[in-house]
């Protein structure tokens, strides 16, 4: 929430400018498009780079012909982009070679970067470190170890979801330490690999709801199902918690959600601190105020050489005049002078009143965004809640992505149903710092999905 209404704050603040002679409403880039010229531009092979940090340090990534600024180097450092194109561009009497790179995880996020700015990997990524085999033969722990290093970071892929039933049979234990994996439902809230949910209070119906259809439609099939107060297998209902740090709670057959936190309208909001939507309509309001700006200075320019053109010409007349001449042409200078101001007066007056609406367009946008970013907001947070719980009922514990659902801050908090639970590592911190938390969206990440299939092969659901 501050940073959206900063955002706006600031918009409203630029476009609220003192009128001298009409000055630069908004930072441009640090080349105009008139100095900008592609010399050429081609594919290039698929290389990985990550950003330097102390070159990149203010440096942007831009839209084609950097017209536009798309994001902040610095705040991506640890992510891994891949090229596919390049281009060569003349700026004033010099010349860059851009790269077009989209980062290999997470959110995807891609533009122009001077090449300058980037480092090439040294390390292989997950996704290249080998090809899936499927019903890949394993003969000790070892090779199942190897399988699992060559695949993503606590994401099974087609190798280790592909092998012989015997496999997960006999390193059960093994592969749940390496995925994060346990037993926390009782006996009896999956049957046929299906559970029945009940919601206590109908409140939660639409987010319950919700829930359901995204993990069924993540995992192709019906897992969950909703059922009724006298046919069902696993309970959601609000909790008082009052003074309790949690907002949702799986223990063995019950989901609680905090009811405290659900009935405060403004508590969901505040967890998800952006709103892209917002962002881009303020952003493009911003961009008519400049273009605005530019056309005005343009009309203010051609007035003010136009009128000193034609007064320098009665001036130099004036001075070669004598008498009454001297006295007509004087009048002219002066009615010149006067249309002058006049006209510039109506374009400043047209500029201000054009600036007015923009404001009142900002004003009304943040308004109208507020409402809807608020109900957008607890819909998917409070689904992402119930969807975090219902997959710590398939076995599911936590992991160190922002962008898993079953992301937790630290491998320290405690396991739903209180025992132990078997970590790969432990982490204080989450390896995709830049990265949206996936209550934003509502969305499962491949991690999430890949693992509950894991889950359901080794028989916790």
């Amino acid at each position: 929430m501050i940073r959206k209404k900063l955002l706006a704050s600031a918009t409203l603040a630029a476009l609220a400018f003192p009128m001298g002679f009409l000055s630069p409403l908004l930072q441009k880039t640090s080349y105009g498009k008139e100095t900008v010229k592609v010399v050429w531009r081609q594919k290039m092979s698929h290389h990985s780079y990550t950003i330097d940090p102390k070159k990149a340090k203010n440096a942007y990534a831009y839209s084609a012909k950097l017209g536009k600024k798309v994001f902040k180097l610095a705040n991506y450092r640890q992510r891994t982009f891949q090229t596919s194109f390049h281009q060569k561009l003349q700026i004033n009497q010099h010349s860059r070679i851009y790269y077009y790179v989209t980062s290999t995880s997470g959110k995807k996020v891609s533009g122009w970067v001077w090449r300058g700015y980037l480092n090439k990997s040294k390390t292989t990524t997950n996704s290249a470190k080998a090809d899936p085999i499927i019903g890949a033969s394993v003969r000790s722990e070892s090779d199942l170890k190897s399988y699992i290093d060559a695949a993503p970071d606590l994401d099974p892929n087609l190798t280790v979801l592909g092998f012989e039933s015997s496999v997960y049979t006999k390193y059960r234990a093994f592969l749940s330490a390496q995925y994060n994996l346990g037993q926390f439902s009782s006996a009896g809230v999956f049957k046929d690999h299906q559970a029945r949910v009940y919601v206590a209070d109908d409140q939660l119906q639409p987010y319950v709801s919700a829930a359901i259809d995204n993990w069924n439609t993540a995992l192709g099939k019906t897992v969950f199902t909703l059922g009724t107060k006298d046919d069902h297998t696993l309970t959601v209902q609000l909790d008082s918690a009052t003074g309790k740090q949690w907002d949702g709670l799986f223990n063995q057959n019950v989901i609680d959600i905090n009811a405290s936190t659900f009935t405060n309208p403004d508590y969901a909001t505040n967890n998800i601190a952006s709103s892209s939507t917002l962002d881009n309509k303020l952003n493009d309001i911003s961009q008519q105020a400049s273009d605005l700006l530019d056309s005005t200075n343009v009309l203010l320019t051609k007035l003010r050489f136009n009128y000193q053109l034609q007064y320098l010409a009665l001036q130099s007349n004036y001075n070669q005049a004598s008498g009454s001449d001297k006295t007509a042409i004087s009048k002219q200078m002066s009615s010149l002078t006067t249309n002058y101001e006049n006209q510039e007066k109506i374009i400043r007056a047209n500029y201000q009143s054009q600036i007015a609406d923009l404001q009142q367009l900002v004003k009304n946008t943040y308004n109208q965004e507020q409402v809807s970013l608020s109900h957008t907001s607890m819909k998917n947070y409070w689904t992402t809640v119930i969807m975090h719980e219902m997959g710590h009922s398939m076995g599911l514990y936590h992991t160190p992505y922002k962008s898993d659902v079953m992301y937790a801050s630290a491998s320290t908090e405690q396991s739903p149903d209180a025992t132990p639970s078997p970590v790969r590592y432990s982490w204080t911190q989450p390896k995709d710092p830049d990265d949206a938390r996936a209550y934003t969206t509502a969305t499962l990440s491949s991690r999430d999905v890949d693992r509950a299939k894991l889950a359901e092969i080794l028989g916790y659901w």
